[in-house]
């Protein structure tokens, strides 16, 4: 529930904040049609790198629709994930609680991460099935806020979100911070006997760039890069001051096409981070997201029998 409350929040804040914001008309076109209903099929992907093996989780292909009304903060968007992307005899079952929102704004970027994977694999040689830890789990819980300093002529809305229209190529200069938990259960190193977990705890800043390639009147290209530091250690070492440094990074890609009403877009996000186990071997979690996405730009939801 705290989750929720802080997403509306700063669903609220960020929505008001952005109708005062004034855009420049010769970069960005804004879509005139009242209504938006979108759907999409996408995968998530929560993976974890030490320095011998790449444990990844059998996670599912997910489908879903959205509806918002435009200069409001009615939106919603719904999603379910139905079918797992390779074979569960061979690689295991994970079971997964993804929920992400993603939200983009005139200056601001806000995105929240809430995910809980239980069930890895990890593969070998060709001729060999590949080794499951069935009871491993990892839990990433975290936040990003991001600042756009050209927020009147680069329209992260037009990326990743298909509500505007890129008329001209522009960046943008990003800043950035945020804050993690991590939690760590039943992960079996290699060289190692018994299983083990961890805890941690993160906040940072990060700093970056973001590009729109207007190709055509039609298609465009978008890529953003974040790089920075994180601050902090397991809770039980930050009780007693000892705090680590972790190096991370952010990037998202995103390819469209649109028309007067309507556009399509395929978006991948990705989240790198680091954190360290007790005897201090390098540990990376990356979240993997891509979404192929159809939005619908309506004036009327329903068109009236009269003639």
């Amino acid at each position: 529930m705290e989750v929720k409350r802080l997403l509306i929040g700063l669903i609220l804040l960020s929505a008001a904040y952005i109708r005062a914001q004034k855009i420049d008309t010769l970069y960005i076109q804004p879509y005139p049609q009242k209504y938006r209903i979108s759907g999409y099929i996408s995968t998530s992907s929560l993976e974890v790198d030490d320095t011998d093996r790449h444990y990844t989780p059998n996670y599912p292909l997910n489908t879903g629709i959205g509806f918002a009304i435009k200069n409001t903060i009615v939106g919603i968007q719904l999603g379910y994930g139905f079918i797992p992307l390779t074979d569960k005899k061979k690689y295991g079952k994970t079971k997964t609680r993804d929920f992400q929102i993603h939200h983009y704004g005139r200056k601001m970027i806000f995105d929240l991460f809430f995910q809980d994977y239980r069930g890895f694999y990890v593969e070998k040689d060709k001729d060999q099935n590949p080794e499951m830890f069935r009871n491993m789990s990892v839990k990433q819980i975290g936040m990003e806020a991001t600042y756009l300093f050209n927020g009147k002529r680069f329209s992260s809305k037009a990326a990743f979100d298909l509500d505007e229209i890129q008329l001209h190529s522009a960046g943008s200069w990003l800043v950035g911070g945020g804050g993690y938990y991590y939690q760590l259960k039943g992960m079996e190193r290699s060289g190692s006997d018994g299983t083990y977990g961890l805890e941690n705890f993160q906040l940072g800043v990060n700093g970056g760039y973001a590009y729109s390639w207007v190709i055509s009147d039609r298609w465009m290209m978008t890529g953003t890069i974040q790089g920075g530091a994180n601050f902090g250690n397991a809770p039980k070492l930050l009780k007693k001051g000892k705090v680590e440094v972790y190096p991370t990074g952010f990037a998202r890609i995103a390819g469209n096409y649109h028309k007067n009403n309507w556009g399509v877009s395929l978006a991948v996000i990705v989240n790198n981070k680091t954190i360290y186990p007790v005897k201090r071997e390098e540990l990376n979690l990356t979240a993997i997201t891509m979404q192929l996405s159809y939005v619908k730009h309506l004036d009327h939801l329903f068109k009236s029998k009269n003639k």
